[in-house]
């Protein structure tokens, strides 16, 4: 996961307050075409409009959906040039006209990928807000966290609770609530199986708040990968599998009986074709990784199993809420975030090492390599600047 540091640039008035000073231009990572590097830009600083605040970014993630995103693997494609990054925190210091006194100047808040939904259609007025047809999305159809300062929209803005660190909470305003969403509408409930295939950025933390929950986790890593075994057990995972790909929904059913869901979290077809295997009778497929290619999946199983796969995107708002609420709970949710993330060796790099970073995901042959994960400090690169 990507992460952004700096100190606030302030000055002292007569009256002895302090105010941030917003400069007229930043720092950015900008998508200029797609399959090529970021590249590192100097560009005006946005500026709020009546509902909106501008946020200087603390930290921002890098999820694997940016990495879809800068390949133009998606369906809609967005206009370039397009600043990434769906999945930050910072602080707001400028606040928009119509903006009221739920948000104010200092309040650490999320950039997540929901900016903002119309507020009317039959999908926001009954809580799927995340299906609004006209929603406009951090990194994609808005410039996102990639940069020193981005806008979100004030009735999105979900602030971070009191007590928890910026640095290791980033991560859950995509790949945690993505995840704590994915396991809500699995229904699996406390004493019953879940497995989590991959324990990558989104596994990771499913895993987490799947024990959490008090659910009985199985996950599937790649084979032989003795790391990603003991990633899974000391997060809470009781059951491990690391052998052939082809071979985990066969051990799964001879292991556990089956489990009651699969949560999907790498963009492998042939993850799916194993979790079909896993599942008992009437069980879920929840489906958050994205295969770049077609799949092709027999529905002989679905029928006379009654399996169900259900597709699920980041959640809304009410979600978000209740997954740092949950992870800010005694449940280690963020301390096991942080040794994951201190597990990936030297978290902390340079902003403009997404350079590089993209180039080897282009070159990428092995799409189950891919990895987001990652930490890097934005302000080793900026340094002393005009802020």
């Amino acid at each position: 996961m990507l992460l952004t540091r700096g100190s606030l640039s302030l000055i002292k008035s007569c009256s002895g307050k302090l105010f941030h000073t917003v400069p007229q231009t930043m720092k950015a990572a900008v998508l200029t075409s797609f399959s090529e590097p970021l590249k590192i830009k100097e560009v005006e600083t946005p500026k709020p409009g009546p509902n909106d605040v501008l946020v200087k970014n603390i930290a921002c993630g890098v999820c694997h959906s940016d990495l879809h995103i800068a390949k133009g693997d998606f369906p809609g494609r967005p206009q370039l040039p397009r600043i990434l990054g769906h999945e930050g925190i910072g602080e707001i210091v400028e606040l928009g006209s119509n903006v009221r006194d739920h948000l104010k100047k200092g309040n650490i808040i999320g950039v997540q990928w929901l900016h903002k939904t119309c507020l009317h259609c039959e999908y926001c007025l009954t809580g799927r807000e995340t299906l609004c047809k006209q929603q406009q999305n951090s990194g994609f159809s808005m410039d996102g966290g990639f940069a020193e300062y981005v806008l979100m929209d004030a009735d999105f803005a979900v602030k971070l609770p009191d007590g928890m660190d910026p640095y290791t909470s980033a991560p859950l305003y995509c790949a945690g609530v993505t995840t704590y969403k994915a396991l809500k509408v699995s229904k699996v409930r406390a004493g019953e199986w879940v497995s989590i295939v991959g324990v990558g950025g989104l596994g990771s933390i499913a895993v987490r708040y799947a024990v959490a929950m008090g659910m009985r986790v199985l996950t599937v890593v790649a084979p032989n990968d003795k790391a990603a075994v003991e990633l899974s057990k000391a997060m809470g995972a009781e059951e491990v599998y690391d052998g052939p790909s082809d071979q985990h929904g066969k051990w799964v059913r001879q292991k556990v009986d089956g489990v009651q869901a699969a949560i999907i979290t790498v963009p492998l077809i042939q993850a799916y074709e194993e979790a079909l295997k896993s599942v008992k009778r009437g069980g879920r497929i929840v489906a958050i990784g994205l295969p770049a290619e077609k799949m092709s999946i027999s529905t002989i199983d679905f029928i006379l199993r009654e399996i169900k796969l259900i597709g699920t995107t980041v959640g809304t708002r009410k979600d978000l809420q209740e997954a740092l609420e949950l992870a800010k709970l005694p449940s280690k949710v963020l301390d096991n975030l942080k040794t994951m993330l201190c597990a990936s060796g030297n978290i902390i790099k340079p902003l403009n090492d997404l350079e590089e970073r993209a180039e080897q995901e282009k070159g990428s042959a092995d799409k189950s390599t891919a990895k987001s994960g990652l930490v890097r400090d934005f302000w080793d690169l900026v340094g002393p600047t005009k802020r």
